[in-house]
């Protein structure tokens, strides 16, 4: 049983629209190093869409406002890991339309393919990428680990309701240094 990091939304555009990121990037970096050196699989997720927007439907509620701001366009800066996590070599970085990681792409085959059971979620924003990729992975049957600290969310209190009323209820949820540690013990052995 392989496990995977699936990294959300931790991309240029998305940092550059919150404050205060510094202490998080650097949480994130120092979890993903750790990550590297024990050879956990890396997925990035970045929300990204192609020129002119056809994926734009008038019923979705939130990518108008994207289209509005005329973001996250591919090939532009915003749809980029952020440097403080670059991906390395092997790392898949794979490109959503809508908020959850699953939704319309080959995340599950991607999963299925390097035989993972269990998912180690991290990413922004707690209440939008992190909430709907969690919560389909339960229905999809994948165990879940929620990396508290590594997920962030413009509303602490939001945030912090998620992490200790919802994903508590049926997913593993941690800090960072502690999942780091036990990989730090798998290492070992």
């Amino acid at each position: 049983m392989a496990t995977v990091l699936l990294i959300l939304d931790v991309q240029n555009g998305v940092i550059d629209r919150l404050d205060n990121t510094g202490p998080y990037l650097e949480r994130l970096s120092s979890t993903v190093n750790s990550a590297r050196k024990a050879n956990v699989k890396i997925v990035h997720v970045i929300t990204g869409f192609r020129s002119g927007y056809p994926e734009n439907h008038p019923n979705n509620s939130s990518v108008p406002g994207v289209v509005a701001r005329g973001g996250y366009i591919e090939g532009q800066l915003s749809v980029q890991v952020h440097p403080a996590i670059k991906p390395v070599s092997g790392e898949v970085v794979l490109t959503k339309r809508r908020i959850s990681a699953f939704f319309a792409t080959e995340l599950d085959m991607l999963l299925r393919c390097a035989n993972a059971e269990f998912i180690v979620v991290a990413g922004l924003i707690t209440s939008g990428a992190v909430l709907s990729t969690v919560r389909q992975a339960m229905d999809m049957d994948y165990r879940i680990m929620v990396l508290e600290d590594c997920c962030m969310d413009r509303d602490e209190e939001l945030h912090r309701v998620l992490m200790e009323k919802i994903f508590a209820r049926k997913t593993q949820v941690v800090l960072a240094k502690e999942w780091v540690e036990k990989l730090s013990v798998v290492e070992e052995c």
